[in-house]
């Protein structure tokens, strides 16, 4: 596991409003001048599903995916570290990690990972 989230959120210098993914202009006032921002602390659950219909090449029988808002606004999706749905809740306090989330050519792809806390 790696200590740094390798992510990286863009804030308009204009208006302040935070993108990620980068975009060219601002989706608010249409700036083109940005500040790199990196996610910061645990973050608060905000939606999640399930998928069970996994293209090849996944060995998991299901995904739990959601998306998470950082203590510094910043939104990103990842996988969730959870057996089921049954215990998440909106809203509840996730621990961000960067970890393998798959396995590809016999390489560890690294990915965004939320832990229920």
């Amino acid at each position: 596991m790696k200590d740094e989230i390798a992510l990286t959120a863009y804030k308009c210098k204009k208006c302040g409003k935070l993108h990620y993914p980068f975009h060219d202009r601002c989706l608010e006032c249409r700036g083109r001048e940005f500040d790199k921002v990196k996610p910061q602390g645990n973050a608060k659950l905000l939606t999640y599903t399930a998928i069970f219909n996994l293209p090849w090449g996944f060995d998991q029988r299901f995904l739990i995916l959601g998306v998470a808002e950082f203590q510094n606004q910043v939104k990103a999706m990842g996988q969730i570290k959870a057996e089921s749905t049954d215990k998440l809740k909106v809203g509840m306090p996730v621990k961000p990690s960067w970890e393998p989330i798959r396995v590809q050519n016999g390489e560890d792809v690294y990915g965004l990972k939320f832990e229920p806390m």
